[in-house]
């Protein structure tokens, strides 16, 4: 099955991510007082960040911004913003996750770090542990294509770097399966982006690339984990009853 590596996850050009001084980065804004399950708040950030992608890419104001981006960096950077300066974030352009209704996260449109706006800079990283949240499996849609993550369970990382991770393995599918399962992705937008986010290890994650057409994200080592460590995979969205056994297997985050 097509295993898809964007060219940017590749050793050669992770090299030249981690040494760019003034880098384009995407940012996913929480807001930090929401009491979302870790897998819900996993999909929020999906969602937003190819909300973000699909409003913004082909916008006149940040087209060139998306290919600077895409080409050079695609980095991602998770911040959290409290009851008073949640409205703010929600002012500025970008795409929406949302949980039970409620916006939970933004996903703003890439700008340069040096060019973020006075509110990022005083916004804080994303650091909650896993501990934290809660841990309560999302009901799968009955009908309807459903993109799959699934977390490397062998690599530990905290919430922010989860959800960066989650967006970055969002649009790798995107890029990768888009054009050649048009259809698929036509349905799975139309219905709101259904996700489910699962998790495996050793040969179960080996297995999964073999069999399963799948994105694959390798981190580039700046923040929390080792350079080369691969933390997703996003399986092309497929109808519950056609995922494979090995996939209906998996337990969730």
């Amino acid at each position: 099955m097509p295993v898809y590596e964007h060219d940017k996850d590749h050793p050669e050009s992770i090299d030249a991510r981690a040494a760019q001084d003034d880098p384009w980065v995407m940012y996913l804004v929480v807001r930090k007082e929401h009491s979302a399950p870790l897998e819900a708040l996993l999909v929020a950030a999906a969602q937003a960040t190819v909300d973000a992608a699909a409003r913004f890419a082909g916008d006149p104001r940040y087209r060139d911004a998306f290919a600077e981006w895409s080409s050079r960096s695609f980095r991602k950077v998770c911040l959290r913003a409290n009851e008073k300066n949640w409205p703010a974030v929600l002012s500025l352009d970008g795409g929406d996750g949302a949980v039970d209704g409620s916006v939970v996260v933004r996903a703003l449109p890439p700008r340069r770090k040096s060019d973020r706006e006075k509110l990022l800079v005083t916004l804080q990283a994303y650091t909650a542990e896993l501990a934290e949240l809660p841990s309560r499996p999302l009901p799968l849609p009955g009908d309807g294509p459903v993109m799959v993550f699934v977390l490397n369970a062998a690599v530990p990382m905290r919430a922010g770097k989860l959800l960066a991770q989650i967006g970055h393995a969002v649009l790798l599918c995107v890029y990768a399966f888009g054009h050649r399962e048009a259809a698929a992705f036509a349905r799975w937008s139309d219905a709101g982006r259904p996700c489910a986010v699962r998790r495996a290890s050793g040969e179960e994650w080996a297995a999964l690339q073999r069999e399963e057409s799948c994105a694959i994200v390798r981190d580039a080592g700046l923040t929390e984990v080792a350079h080369g460590s691969e933390t997703f995979l996003a399986l092309a969205p497929r109808a519950v009853e056609s995922w494979s056994a090995r996939v209906k297997a998996l337990p969730p985050v």
